[in-house]
């Protein structure tokens, strides 16, 4: 780890969050006042005060404190602190509602803000709020240390169905808002592992809605091409960088013929085994289509000229002004072969330019 990923700041899960206040509204329910649980933070001040704080042992067993604020008895919020994550949710207000039972039942659902399952494949059932089972959990444990004889949780976050426009919630079926999520309680900074998990469901999801063959495009511009060459939006996936955890992730859920869509500069990458595509892991494809190039005749002058060009875009508009399509052609049948030897999948490499018009497939 290096200098700059020490110093940046751990945040909190959305699902962290919704515990914390679950267990400030329980407590004011039971005592009528904001709690106060921080260190040497002043006790209860009756009406005067609507501000307190929580202390919660996360998922993953840490302890963590939480401010609140009281806005009737049972009703409590916190605001996300995402820390040094550039996530969308920062900074949000996130409420909960609870209300005391006496027949030792516990119950828990979201109301506005807070996205609804409509498809099956996710580890929620469709009709449920999209809260995943290990926050459902921890969020029935506070209600429960508080109020033993049973409760009704009720998650709203005013600004969830706004913010859940820029996650992949609508790619994911979960429609009306945010989904709660959280496996530990905490955000790691720009944490690459969260953003894997995030693009895994997507490939669950279409497999339990019966799409056998499935189409991975690197990004919006390439679901974008892919939905424009009629292909169906419930099969496009999208991988970002890490087309090779995808590739993988398919595989292992039992599929085994795949297209693949995307600019040739990203996804000529994978001939040469490059299956994170990040410009920091990966240098342009040059090489690639220089030496598919050279399989089809061309000089070693020629061939050099075609590395030493500034952009992949520049290579494309050089080899098709020249009229030699198939360079393009055989560059995506290396890719496909380079993905059958790794993975043994059966796939359909189709290379677009920056409009997203198709120059090269195998």
């Amino acid at each position: 780890m290096n200098a700059r990923a020490k110093a940046l700041r751990r945040g909190f899960t959305t699902g962290a969050c919704v515990q914390a206040a679950t267990r400030a509204a329980a407590l004011t329910v039971a005592t009528g006042y904001v709690p106060c649980e921080a260190a040497k933070e002043d006790g209860p001040l009756g009406d005067r005060e609507t501000t307190g704080s929580v202390l919660i042992t996360l998922p993953s067993g840490e302890e963590a404190v939480f401010k609140v604020a009281m806005h009737a008895e049972g009703v409590c919020s916190t605001v996300k602190d995402a820390g040094d994550d550039p996530d969308v949710t920062n900074g949000m207000q996130i409420f909960v509602c609870v209300t005391a039972r006496l027949d030792g039942r516990f119950y828990v659902d979201g109301a506005e803000g807070v996205g609804r399952v409509t498809l099956a494949g996710l580890p929620v059932k469709p009709g449920r709020a999209a809260i995943n089972p290990v926050p459902l959990e921890h969020i029935r444990v506070e209600a429960r240390r508080v109020l033993p004889h049973g409760a009704e949780v009720t998650v709203s976050i005013p600004e969830g169905e706004k913010l859940a426009s820029r996650t992949f919630n609508p790619r994911l079926g979960i429609v009306g808002g945010l989904s709660i999520l959280g496996t530990t309680g905490r955000v790691e900074p720009w944490s690459a592992v969260a953003y894997q998990e995030a693009l895994l469901p997507q490939l669950d999801v279409a497999r339990a809605a019966g799409h056998r063959k499935l189409v991975l495009v690197p990004g919006a511009k390439g679901e974008k091409a892919a939905l424009a060459a009629g292909f169906e939006p419930g099969a496009v996936i999208q991988t970002g960088n890490f087309v090779g955890m995808m590739l993988g992730a398919a595989r292992e859920r039992g599929f085994r013929r795949l297209t693949l869509l995307g600019h040739v500069s990203k996804l000529a990458k994978l001939a040469r085994g490059d299956f994170n595509t990040h410009s920091r892991a990966s240098a342009m494809p040059l090489d690639v289509l220089a030496a598919a190039a050279a399989g089809r005749g061309w000089s070693r002058q020629r061939t050099a000229a075609l590395k030493r060009l500034a952009t992949t875009e520049a290579a494309i508009a050089k080899l098709r002004a020249a009229g030699a399509g198939e360079v393009l052609d055989d560059t995506a049948r290396l890719v496909a072969e380079k993905i059958e030897a790794e993975f043994g999948l059966k796939t359909e490499i189709l290379l677009t330019d920056a409009r997203g018009a198709l120059v090269g497939r195998s």
